[in-house]
């Protein structure tokens, strides 16, 4: 799965990239790629997130990809590169959802992350040069019984 959804995030920047969109738009067509390629999702479902046993609060992750192998959630962000915040951010819904058992999501133990660069590197800056920055960053954690989260895989390239 994890080399199908890099295949799709190059298909999406490379039609999307540098160019004045938004985050909901690379979400929107993200789940388009999606559905061109047949894989089941849910969008922005809300979720319960805790502290403790508690729920606090609902959280909308991006993406669930509960009929993939391993079933995950999937985060986009339009960012310089993937920050903590967005790791956080992502260990929380995981986190989340260990603590709703009866969840159609429930067994959910890993995500995703995909940066789309929010700037298009392929423009000469005002220096006459190009930047040699990636287009595209991708990492799989996986969280454990500790909750701790767990980096699987990593991906960054240019398109």
């Amino acid at each position: 799965m994890f080399k199908k959804i890099i295949q799709i995030s190059k298909e999406v920047y490379l039609h999307m990239g540098g160019l004045n969109f938004d985050e909901k738009d690379f979400q929107l067509a993200f789940g388009y790629e999606l559905d061109k390629s047949k894989i089941d999702y849910m969008r922005e479902i809300s979720l319960e997130v805790f502290y403790k046993d508690i729920p606090v609060k609902l959280g909308s992750p991006d993406f669930f990809l509960n009929k993939s192998k391993p079933p995950l959630i999937l985060e986009l962000k339009l960012s310089s590169s993937i920050q903590n915040s967005h790791r956080q951010q992502l260990k929380m819904y995981l986190v989340s959802v260990k603590r709703k058992p009866k969840s159609v999501v429930a067994k959910i133990k890993h995500g995703m992350i995909i940066n789309f660069l929010k700037e298009d590197t392929s423009v000469v800056n005002h220096l006459g040069g190009k930047s040699k920055k990636n287009h595209l960053e991708i990492e799989l954690y996986k969280i454990n019984e500790n909750e701790e989260l767990c980096l699987l895989d990593s991906y960054k390239g240019c398109i």
